[in-house]
């Protein structure tokens, strides 16, 4: 887990279980981080999301970034690219 969000009591349940009071993230083995160039080389699994467009009360969504490139600031900075496609 990388990150969950507690949420207030007037945000809409969920249609399947009825509940939904926490946004929880998290990365899989098979993911880019562990495996740049596996299974999400290129593209991203249809539950992903740019981790810097969650924000309260805003669902997250894909960017180009979430689905291969081009690396972040902070990679740059670390020295770390993604693999060519």
């Amino acid at each position: 887990m990388v990150g969950y969000a507690i949420i207030g009591p007037e945000a809409k349940a969920s249609a399947a279980s009825g509940t939904f009071r926490r946004r929880v993230f998290w990365l899989l083995p098979h993911d880019r981080d562990q495996q740049p160039d596996g299974l999400y080389a290129t593209g991203a699994p249809s539950e992903a999301v740019d981790p810097r467009t969650v924000a309260p009360k805003v669902a997250g969504y894909k960017t180009e970034r979430s689905e291969g490139g081009p690396a972040s600031e902070a990679m740059l900075e670390l020295g770390r690219t993604l693999p060519k496609a």
